[in-house]
């Protein structure tokens, strides 16, 4: 059944998100301009295929370039297939269409052995609901020691996870962890405790709850433990000094002091060399760490996407070393494989894991009650084929233990209730003491606001601004930045993007502006929440709707949080109860 009913929907479901992603939309026939995904490489043509299979070739003239999309034009003189007219679909053929590495990973299983190897944690998945077996665990104190000296005692929860991830007889189990659970120091834990000899993977769907496990695992004694994190330059410059991940390749690299003074050496060229020279120097920064490729690993960082494109790679003429040793390990000594977030982990690419790394314990760390993957809609067919939350497809027959956490340490008991009622029954508790001081004392005595601003949303493209709002938001930032809290104390989370970008283009250089999408696993002291909207959508589960989108934007906050809207807000599903005079 696996072979023939589910992982070929699960190909076809991966294939149209491919599709999606980098699909061509005619935007203009005289000349042809196109719509297209952003290309990380220059384009003097581009193949394209008509949905009744036309193939063709195009010229490129010119190419506004933008960060997500590109508007292409084309050369004219060209005869075009009859399926070519404004608003059609073109597929994108040849090298600037690179395979999706899920979909990769899923082919690579059809034709292989790998779904045999995997099929006693697939049959658990994907077979009848069957007595759970609890693969008992004892219930011990565990303690961590610090890098700094001391040693920090895990509660019962806590414990439970580790103590089953060191179980080899528990093939897998979540950690359902609410905001602010110490998810993270969980993770961390599972790396210290692991007494093994294989290789532990710590994943993510983004760089961020990566880079965050890798900084947690920092935090603690971890002994003689190899560890390396797998991200691009480009991703690792995103980052700041205090949020960069102390295994990256750079970091590493800078902590030996022959390869840090070869790198302050090319940083120094770097800023006056031409383009050809910077990817000579790039080339030799390259080949300066490539030792750093070929030891042996011990705890492996990236995103899944990261993981899967390492055990992909082909080997390259001449790089005996970059890459290759790091794709032997992957293929060859992968015994744990933990992925945070993953509530926004696909059904695809949780098969894709276990088909890839046959032999390991998987453990998914997140929170079913927050955001599920990208663009899933429930009901949608495609979203239904291979969008599906990892974490909802490996608890559905209930063959798999399922850990806790309850208590949290990101808020105080008062910050927490609002959220803690509504979406959790009132189960968290709160192990943070009330604060004395109040980062929202200019505004009054409470911690969590609700600014009534009436104004106009429009619509901007598909998306929404309000004006209003915005100006109420930098009357705030002003004021928290009078009482001294400033870009690095608040975090903006916008329900829709255009306001996230008017709000970029108006507010001070520093601070954090979030969708509420992205926001989930990050927190703030203060975050502002803008609702943009002025009418509540009738739909049941509309995207404003959306009890999880709710609880992810009132739930990253430390010490106080502020909502911005249109009193009809108040009134929403979800939101009325959130924004309930007894806390707000």
């Amino acid at each position: 059944t696996y072979r023939k009913l589910i992982l070929p929907a699960l190909l076809l479901g991966c294939r149209v998100r491919d599709f999606e992603q980098r699909a061509v939309t005619v935007i203009q026939k005289g000349p042809l301009v196109l719509s297209m995904p952003a290309q990380n490489r220059r384009l003097t043509s581009i193949r394209l295929m008509t949905s009744d299979g036309h193939v063709f070739d195009v010229q490129v003239s010119s190419v506004n370039r933008a960060p997500k999309r590109w508007i292409v034009t084309c050369s004219g003189g060209l005869r075009l297939p009859s399926g070519v007219r404004v608003g059609a679909e073109l597929d994108l053929l040849g090298s600037h269409a690179l395979q999706q590495r899920v979909t990769a990973a899923l082919l690579h299983g059809c034709d292989s052995a790998a779904a045999d190897k995997s099929w006693p944690l697939l049959q658990r998945i994907y077979g009848t609901e069957s007595v759970l077996q609890d693969f008992e665990v004892a219930q011990e104190n565990i303690s961590v020691r610090l890098r700094r000296g001391g040693a920090m005692r895990l509660n019962r929860e806590q414990c439970e996870a580790v103590a089953r991830y060191c179980n080899d007889a528990c093939p897998a189990f979540v950690v359902e962890a609410p905001p602010g659970s110490g998810k993270t120091l969980t993770a961390a834990a599972m790396a210290v405790s692991y007494e093994g000899k294989g290789l532990q993977l710590f994943l993510s769907t983004a760089n961020v709850p990566v880079a965050n496990m890798a900084l947690a695992l920092a935090e603690l004694d971890y002994g003689s433990l190899c560890a390396i994190h797998l991200i691009s330059s480009e991703r690792e410059l995103e980052m700041s000094e205090e949020t960069r991940s102390p295994f990256s390749v750079l970091s590493l690299a800078m902590s030996t002091n022959r390869l840090r003074d070869a790198i302050g050496r090319i940083d120094h060229e770097v800023s006056y060399a031409t383009r050809n020279e910077k990817r000579r120097l790039h080339a030799r920064l390259r080949a300066d760490c490539e030792p750093l490729f070929s030891q042996r690993y011990d705890v492996i960082f990236g995103t899944v996407d990261m993981a899967l494109g390492y055990l992909q790679k082909p080997q390259r003429r001449g790089r005996r070393n970059e890459g290759g040793t790091i794709k032997q390990q992957l293929m060859t000594r992968v015994q744990r494989v933990v992925v945070d977030e993953a509530s926004q982990l696909t059904e695809a690419a949780l098969n894709a894991l276990v088909l890839s790394f046959p032999r390991a314990q998987m453990v998914l760390i997140g929170d079913s009650k927050q955001l599920p993957p990208f663009k899933y809609e429930r009901g949608e067919i495609v979203s239904e084929l291979a969008a599906r939350s990892s974490i909802e497809v490996v608890k559905e027959k209930r063959n798999f233990p399922v850990v806790n956490l309850k208590r949290v340490y990101r808020a105080a008991p008062s910050l927490i209730s609002p959220y803690s009622d509504v979406f959790y029954n009132g189960e968290l508790i709160s192990c943070k003491s009330e604060s004395v001081t109040n980062p929202l004392g200019c505004f009054g005595e409470s911690r969590c606001i609700f600014f009534n601003v009436r104004g106009v949303a429009k619509l901007s493209g598909s998306s929404k601004i309000n004006h209003e709002e915005n100006a109420c938001l930098m009357w705030i930032v002003n004021a928290l930045r009078r009482s001294g809290y400033d870009e690095r104390c608040v975090m903006v989370i916008s329900y829709y993007d255009a306001q996230r970008r008017l709000a970029e283009e108006t507010l001070p250089r520093g601070y954090e502006l979030l969708t509420v999408d992205s926001a989930q696993g990050r927190e703030k002291n203060i975050v502002i929440v803008l609702t943009t909207r002025t009418s509540v959508p009738t739909e049941t589960g509309a995207f404003f709707n959306c009890p999880l989108r709710c609880n992810v934007a009132t739930s990253r906050h430390k010490e106080s949080i502020i909502v911005i809207g249109h009193p009809s807000i108040a009134s929403a599903p979800h939101w009325s109860e959130v924004l309930s005079p007894k806390y707000f």
